[in-house]
């Protein structure tokens, strides 16, 4: 496994966005670029090979294309596939570094300094389930299809988001480094997240990691800043703004298959957390076009 670390002081460079929709039969082109590419496959699976190895990039999965290094499809992806893709370059020079346990302690020592800013994420990885990362992918993707913005700017800075958050989820779930976070906390927060989809009650959790709920309620609000059950309802409330972007699922679909059992309950939690209903919040992601190959957008 390779890793990308560059200083995330200036803003990457937007060159092209898009996504990809396959109902049977696709073979990733060969190609040689000169920036990089990123690519979330949100449906079925890519495969891919460059420097030597073959990838298989399976839903919520996610690889970086290096930069002047060939790549191709070594095998035809059966069934419907559905990926986003960003062609974007770094300001500063990148180091590739294949050696993890040195990017462990170099994560160790750059979140101890306030100042630590830059890019460090993996050739390739499986996103959270908070879907932060599909979230900005989608405002990336329908920014880059306005025509009437201020400055195109915003779109640079908008994939610099992009991989920063990539950079946080790196940092989180493979190294763990959540400040006053204990890692018994740590297995409650995964556990729920894991769950998210099942009616869950505070003693329920308590009882599976072996606390008492009241003590568990105490310790999770002073660590979190919130309490378990708006934990819950944000963790569900993500994972909802995903599922409306991007499958077009109905109100009481999205709402019982993130665990509420009232779709009216889910649409007051929903607005209070996001400011909007959930129709509100579908219309706002409407404009992304589907393109059928990596087409270059001209800037």
């Amino acid at each position: 496994m390779r890793f990308f670390v560059s200083n995330a002081e200036k803003s990457l460079q937007f060159h092209g966005s898009g996504n990809v929709l396959s109902k049977n039969g696709f073979r990733y082109k060969k190609n040689t670029f000169s920036f990089y590419v990123l690519i979330l496959v949100k449906e079925g699976t890519l495969y891919i090979a460059q420097n030597g190895i073959r990838h298989e990039i399976r839903k919520n999965q996610y690889i970086i294309l290096n930069a002047n290094e060939e790549q191709f499809g070594y095998r035809v992806s059966t069934g419907k596939l559905s990926y986003d893709w960003v062609y974007f370059s770094f300001t500063d020079p990148v180091i590739i570094h294949k050696n993890s346990k040195f990017i462990h302690e170099y994560i160790k020592k750059r979140t101890t300094d306030s100042n630590n800013s830059v890019y460090l994420v993996p050739e390739r990885g499986e996103i959270s389930i908070s879907q932060r990362v599909p979230l900005l992918f989608n405002q990336l993707l329908d920014l880059a299809t306005q025509e009437e913005i201020y400055s195109r700017r915003i779109i640079d800075y908008s994939v610099s988001l992009l991989m920063m958050e990539l950079s946080q989820e790196f940092i989180e779930q493979k190294y763990k480094v959540r400040k006053n976070i204990s890692p018994n906390l740590e297995r409650t927060m995964e556990w729920i997240k894991a769950n998210y989809n099942k009616e869950l009650t505070i003693k329920e959790i308590a009882d599976e990691m072996g606390y008492n709920a009241n003590y568990l309620s105490t310790i999770f609000k002073k660590s979190t800043g919130m309490t378990i059950v708006q934990y819950i309802n944000i963790t569900r409330i993500n994972v909802a703004k995903s599922m409306i972007i991007n499958y077009g699922s109905s109100v009481k679909e999205v709402a019982y298959a993130c665990g509420f059992v009232d779709d009216k309950y889910f649409m007051k939690v929903f607005k209070k957390l996001e400011g909007m209903t959930p129709s509100q919040y579908k219309k706002a992601f409407s404009k992304k076009k589907l393109n059928n190959g990596l087409t270059k957008v001209s800037l």
